[in-house]
């Protein structure tokens, strides 16, 4: 493993960087350099001198002379260490939290038959998976749905969060993914209401795609509107089409009415880029509120320079006492 310097200056440097409880105690730590440095002035001028001349130099041993200060440098960090603990050091860690106020949406999409018509390139199902993948990656802190209906409705995906596979089930969305054939506006939407109805959140809409009038299933469009507006879902809805003839004309009385009476709004998609300006559109219009909780975290470090004191304690004792003390005192 290389060994990186810097990294280990800054680890360092943060094990010093420490807030104080009690910071006025911090000016106690020069008192026992002062006590000891008087000490040392005292003692030298009160010993005891004997001259003798001899004929050899008598050298001095460095080393005794640094070990003879070792006592004294233990008591000196014992009582600073001491003091630092009267003082009340702790590191402070800040955290951080993102809360996010989402809105809980099912989308459905239509892939009946007529979805394949090409009078928007490349066809209407295709630019309307597109955009919608792309308004699924900007929803990513909120819960979503799936559904896809032609003559039945199917759910694709039920409600979360997992980005990645919502994206994956919208992929296969195919024209012959659904037996029956027709559109059940009526029935993708009573799905819809189904899977956020229950949920806690008081923010609930759904986003119904579709190029046609209701042709199929066993639920009136206007009474799953009602159903919706007694939940509080809005429905936003979206006709996909050009305003071209086409052989499959676009049917909006019914996509307008269910928006209308859910307290939605009614949008026609006649090419891909303004079925991106929708999809923008309905996300300000319903934007989620993202909160950042900062908290502070106080580790107090008393402790470790408690230990620090009580073994330079034990460690002097044993200096002071022992066979080593003894020489060191000679």
């Amino acid at each position: 493993m290389k060994f990186n310097p810097l990294y280990s200056w800054h680890q360092i440097q943060a094990f010093f960087t420490f807030e104080w409880e009690n910071s006025l105690f911090l000016y106690g730590l020069i008192w026992p350099f002062i006590v000891y440095f008087i000490k040392y002035l005292r003692q030298r001028g009160n010993k005891p001198r004997l001259e003798l001349s001899l004929s050899v130099p008598l050298q001095q041993n460095r080393i005794s002379l640094l070990l003879s200060y070792v006592p004294m440098v233990i008591q000196i960090l014992c009582i600073s260490s001491v003091i630092i603990v009267a003082a009340g050091p702790y590191r402070v860690i800040k955290h951080q939290k993102k809360q996010v106020e989402g809105i809980d949406i099912a989308l459905a999409l239509d892939i009946s038959s007529s979805m394949q018509t090409r009078d928007i390139s490349p066809n209407r199902l295709e630019t309307a998976k597109t955009m919608g993948k792309e308004f699924i990656r900007q929803r990513s802190h909120d819960p979503i749905s799936l559904i896809a209906f032609a003559g039945a409705p199917y759910l694709a995906s039920p409600i979360t969060t997992d980005t990645a596979f919502l994206l994956h089930q919208l992929k296969q969305f195919q024209t012959n993914q659904i037996v029956e054939e027709g559109t059940a506006l009526g029935d993708a939407l009573g799905m819809c209401i189904n899977q956020i109805r229950d949920s806690e959140n008081p923010k609930k809409i759904s986003i119904l795609i579709s190029d046609g009038n209701n042709t199929a299933g066993n639920l009136d469009p206007v009474t799953s509107a009602e159903l919706a507006k007694n939940f509080n879902i809005k429905v936003y809805t979206i006709a996909v089409g050009s305003l071209q003839p086409s052989a499959d004309p676009v049917d909006e009385s019914t996509l307008r009415e269910i928006a209308t009476l859910t307290k939605g709004k009614f949008f026609r998609a006649t090419n891909g880029q303004a079925l991106q300006q929708i999809f923008q559109e309905i996300d300000k219009m319903e934007a989620s509120v993202v909160n950042t909780v900062t908290w502070e975290e106080h580790i107090s470090l008393s402790y470790l320079f408690a230990e620090i004191a009580l073994i330079l304690f034990f460690i002097g004792l044993w200096v002071r006492f022992s066979w080593i003390g003894n020489s060191l005192e000679d």
